[in-house]
């Protein structure tokens, strides 16, 4: 009964595995860095943004 338990979780993980694609076939190197050229920048304009927002106040203890 174990065995069979672990056989379908090694199944399980082997299918789940075989259907993420690997790096290299989602990304080339040119792609790559436009893609981490777009977080950084977004994340830099995001932040900006929600600065305008959130005021943080110093607490006294």
């Amino acid at each position: 009964m174990v065995k069979k338990e672990k056989d379908y979780q090694l199944r399980l993980i082997q299918h789940i595995y075989n259907q993420i694609p690997a790096f290299t076939d989602v990304f080339t190197e040119e792609t790559f860095y436009m893609f981490a050229g777009t977080v950084v920048i977004s994340t830099i304009i995001i932040v900006f943004i929600i600065s305008r927002f959130v005021t943080l106040k110093p607490v006294d203890y």
